[in-house]
């Protein structure tokens, strides 16, 4: 066929082999109901013997889509988003889509980047799980928002679909159930105050707080990460505010703040009961034994994807919104034998109030 044997086999040299036309290759390769048996079988033998592999480029411009997907997280690190993305990915694989996962570190300026670049070629859609303050970057560059679903956090345009848990109903379950467990002083590590998720589970909290006339709440900003979690959690100790209990924002912040009570020989629940939000796979395990707040992230990573293969598909869009109820998964962390113990503030002159916001 005059083809250099360290060239690549093209659509072309198979149509040679097999004798028949380009379009008849590609009718045989998208698997076209309109192409005779015999014609069929002479086209995959060359295929198999010229070891062809068709170009994804190429499929692309003959169906006018990609099958490509990408999935915007905030920190790749986050036990949250692995558990998250293959869920996302098993789902997409389903329907021949690709995920290609891009890390952001919440910055916008990252955002733009990945999907500038992924548009050029060919990008179908994007399921946006980072918590940053990227949604307008996001709908200015797609266009169009039937191409966009946001999970983890609730978008603020009412006109985009997402797919969430409750995290304001999963907070109070945590609180109320650590109040009925009879602690009063209880901190909560929060996130960041332009994460919806996070004021969310703040708000959340506070609401279960004030249903008790004798809680103390303790809350810090801080950010989604493990540092976070030792870091605040030391200074609570250091300040020796006789905090019985504590709430990370999620379990790798809670992750932090269990290193140091370990390190402190500081018994769970005994001394201090510790409690995280997300359900990942790491806090359930028998070394962590970790109390957490079960967002269901298989099911929210298998329903985004069917939605927004949906709204691909369709020329009519009407934004959703689905709201996934939370679970309390209760673990050792929390529920040990007896009551927490009393272990009253260090008194100091001239202290603020427990209940104000600080950043650590």
């Amino acid at each position: 066929m005059g083809r250099r044997p360290s060239s690549r086999v093209t659509i072309v040299d198979v149509a040679s082999a097999a004798g028949v036309s380009v379009s008849t290759v590609s009718r045989v390769i998208r698997e076209h109901v309109d192409v005779r048996s015999v014609t069929r079988t002479k086209v995959q033998a060359a295929i198999e013997t010229l070891r062809y592999r068709p170009s994804s480029i190429a499929r692309a411009l003959v169906s006018g889509e990609t099958r490509l997907l990408a999935l915007l997280v905030s920190d790749i690190t986050n036990p949250f988003y692995p558990q998250l993305a293959k869920s996302i990915e098993q789902e997409a694989a389903k329907a021949g889509y690709t995920v290609v996962i891009c890390n952001t570190g919440d910055r916008i300026a990252e955002t733009q980047r990945h999907l500038t670049r992924l548009l050029g070629q060919g990008l179908d859609g994007v399921i946006h799980a980072a918590v940053g303050r990227d949604e307008a970057c996001v709908l200015s560059i797609l266009g169009d928002h039937r191409r966009v679903i946001f999970i983890n956090r609730p978008p603020v345009d009412d006109s985009v679909s997402c797919v969430v848990s409750d995290n304001f109903g999963g907070a109070v379950d945590l609180t109320r159930h650590l109040l009925s467990r009879g602690h009063r002083r209880i901190g909560f590590i929060g996130g960041p105050s332009f994460a919806r998720n996070a004021t969310d589970r703040l708000r959340g909290f506070k609401q279960a707080m004030s249903e008790v006339t004798d809680a103390v709440p303790f809350m810090v900003t801080a950010e989604f990460s493990k540092n976070s979690g030792t870091r605040v959690l030391k200074k609570w100790l250091d300040d020796d505010c006789g905090l019985t209990a504590v709430i990370a924002i999620n379990d790798q912040v809670a992750l932090g703040a269990m290193e140091v009570l370990i390190r402190r020989n500081l018994r769970m629940p005994a001394d201090v009961a510790l409690a995280g939000f997300d359900g990942t796979a790491i806090a359930a395990s028998p070394v962590m034994g970790l109390t957490s707040v079960d967002q269901h992230i298989d099911e929210i990573g298998r329903r985004a994807v069917l939605l927004l293969l949906k709204q691909l598909g369709s020329e009519r869009f009407v934004a959703t919104r689905q709201v996934l109820p939370t679970k309390l998964l209760l673990r050792h962390s929390t529920e040990g034998d007896g009551r927490p113990r009393t272990r009253p503030a260090r008194a100091k002159t001239g202290g603020a109030r427990a209940t104000r916001d600080v950043e650590p």
